[in-house]
């Protein structure tokens, strides 16, 4: 296993002591390490274990670097034309005032923000990928200081060999797999370590969790804790998020049961039709009904799906309340960002009793009839 040490002196020629930051208590995918000139950031990413996958060693005052080598890489800090290959990731960058590092992102149709669309029609923001595969030469053309990238934990499959071998610092982030909505809130602080915006972030993420935690109070004073169920079936699966993962947390935090809570994955896994049925027909709520918008269209896709309880009793909500011109919702960028709306619309729904203790409007949800 690769450690997250303070790094050698002969690799940073500056005499200074790094302190672990106790501030990350949430996400286990990465840390951050500081001093008053340098900061350092381990990812962990692979899927299954924690070892050190990539390390950043960022300057925050400008130095002559050492050339990046595997794994390793070193970054003047801020990051001024960055790379960002997630809706999530620009997100987070626009949420730190830093809207004008974002040289580029993936593709443009996943994108709510009304700026970066508008920036990547007058093209100060670039589109580097429409497909699954990026385009190696629009990417080595702009040089960014950075990219961050999505991963799926798989070590080595994750990367892009050829971009690899630019030199190109590339952070492969696995936000996704972290077990909590406030543990993939606190990634906000990674994005922050490469801007310079630490002090936003954390005032931030604070407040986040500050309402979180009060909403998840809030949300055990009703006695009645329904059962719910998510997604739809695409082709022959039913993909559902396991026992361990934020929308699980989300549901337990909202004061409800999850179909699958005591289920042992993080990710989602596979189910058929019929397995989904034997366990959530019952159900009295059913979210996340992927770009559905009423029950007409859902029946569309199966019939079968009459069948629920929460279908036939009208428990039906989808977190599209907000969506591009393609149909993408907000939900997917904001709402990681501030899992505590999510939660708020949560308890709305499941309990609508508590109306007058917290905000009494929908922000990503919307009922489906």
């Amino acid at each position: 296993m690769m450690s997250c040490q303070a790094p050698d002196q002969n690799i940073i020629k500056q005499k200074t002591i790094l302190e672990k930051n106790i501030e990350i208590k949430y996400a286990k995918r990465f840390t951050i390490i500081y001093s008053h000139k340098i900061t350092k950031v381990c990812l962990f990413g692979n899927k299954n274990s924690i070892d050190t996958t990539a390390v950043f060693y960022i300057y925050k005052t400008v130095n002559k670097l050492r050339a990046n080598s595997k794994n390793t890489f070193f970054i003047n800090s801020p990051c001024n034309k960055i790379a960002a290959l997630s809706s999530i990731y620009s997100a987070m960058l626009c949420e730190l005032n830093c809207i004008n590092s974002i040289a580029a992102i993936d593709n443009v149709d996943y994108i709510t923000n009304i700026q970066i669309i508008e920036k990547q029609k007058s093209n100060k923001i670039i589109e580097l990928s429409k497909g699954p595969q990026i385009d190696l030469e629009k990417t080595i053309t702009l040089s960014p200081d950075i990219i961050f990238s999505f991963g799926m934990g798989e070590g080595e499959k994750d990367k892009n060999k050829k971009l690899d071998q630019t030199g190109i610092p590339i952070a492969i982030i696995l936000d996704h797999l972290e077990s909590s909505p406030l543990a993939r809130a606190e990634w906000i602080k990674f994005f922050a370590a490469f801007v310079n915006k630490k002090e936003l972030a954390d005032s931030l993420f604070n407040e986040i969790e500050k309402n979180y935690l009060e909403l998840k109070k809030i949300a055990k004073n009703s006695s009645y804790k329904p059962s719910v169920f998510t997604e739809i079936k695409y082709s022959d699966a039913w993909y559902v998020p396991g026992g361990n993962s934020y929308i699980a947390q989300l549901i337990k935090d909202a004061n409800a049961n999850y179909i699958w809570a005591n289920d042992i994955n993080t990710g989602s896994f596979p189910l058929s039709f019929e397995q989904v049925f034997s366990k959530a027909n019952k159900a009295e709520f059913w979210i996340n009904l992927s770009n559905i918008k009423t029950k007409k269209e859902l029946l569309g896709f199966e019939n079968r799906y009459r069948e629920f309880n929460a279908f036939k009793v009208g428990n039906l909500y989808n977190n599209n309340k907000n969506t591009n011109a393609l149909g993408y919702s907000k939900y997917w960028e904001t709402g990681m960002i501030y899992p505590n709306k999510i939660l708020n619309d949560l308890i709305l729904i499941f309990h609508p009793e508590l109306i007058n203790s917290i905000s009494n409007k929908l922000t990503f949800y919307k009922k489906i009839n």
